[in-house]
């Protein structure tokens, strides 16, 4: 088993898996709610998710493009410290948590949620399998972000006379079935999230709400984009496969000396 560090970077995790649409997801929720708070996630929130397809006048001459709106239903379910919990959609279920342990409890977690959902449902297929790691990198006093990362991600920022205020590094690469995007985003300021993360059922721990000043987010994504008839099992080797990855892609970004500094 993973050994859990005594000052872990992570401060945001998610785990999701893409399946066949479930349009009939309101008669199934009840089912869904009551297994899920035996799992120690009480907590439940109702939401819609809107989107807009615009699309071009299909009539030449037609003044305004009709711009339809489609609602998809959504079901938040969190534990009771509001740390960890699931976002359930008509095809998605997602994992989030913001009080991360080991590798092992995560998963497991998740694929027990999964289970819930497939006994309740009978998922017919997956189609998309991800999982995405948001690290913070706040230097100690007096010390530089070069003491924690590595030369490869860092730029030139720290070459260049002046305060920095803003640096990206982005990594894209493709392994038999599992698509990594690793970012690495240094800026000057308070910890945030990257805006395509939806975090407002969660705190963020303690230790990271303070912190201010030059600091690196290291946003790593791996995933499989392949549909496949739902199997459990399958997707538990594909979640380990693709975290596999993704620690490779951490221990290339970082240094020995932060590794001893988080252990």
């Amino acid at each position: 088993m993973g050994k859990k560090m005594s000052n872990a970077p992570v401060y945001f995790t998610i785990a999701q898996v893409r399946f066949n649409s479930i349009l009939a997801l309101e008669s199934y929720a009840p089912k869904i709610q009551e297994c899920l708070r035996k799992q120690q996630y009480p907590d439940v929130k109702r939401g819609v998710i809107s989107t807009l397809n615009i699309s071009p006048p299909m009539v030449e001459g037609e003044g305004n493009p009709h711009i339809p709106v489609s609602q998809t239903r959504r079901f938040m379910f969190s534990n009771m410290e509001g740390t960890s919990g699931f976002i359930l959609d008509e095809g998605a279920l997602t994992l989030q948590t913001t009080k991360y342990e080991t590798f092992e409890k995560f998963s497991e977690d998740f694929l027990k949620g999964l289970k819930v959902v497939h006994e309740v449902v009978e998922l017919s297929y997956v189609d998309r399998i991800g999982i995405r790691y948001l690290d913070a990198v706040f230097p100690k006093d007096g010390e530089n972000l070069s003491k924690y990362l590595t030369e490869s991600v860092l730029g030139i920022a720290d070459k260049l006379e002046g305060n920095t205020i803003h640096s990206f590094s982005e990594t894209l690469v493709r392994k038999d079935e599992i698509n990594l995007l690793a970012r690495t985003i240094i800026q000057n300021g308070k910890l945030g999230l990257p805006p395509d993360i939806h975090s407002s059922m969660l705190k963020i721990d303690e230790k990271f709400i303070n912190l201010h000043g030059l600091h690196a987010i290291l946003d790593t994504d791996g995933f499989i984009e392949l549909r496949e008839s739902f199997n459990l099992e399958k997707v538990r080797e594909r979640v380990d496969a693709i975290h596999n990855e993704i620690i490779k892609a951490f221990r290339l970004t970082i240094t020995d000396n932060a590794l001893k500094v988080w252990e």
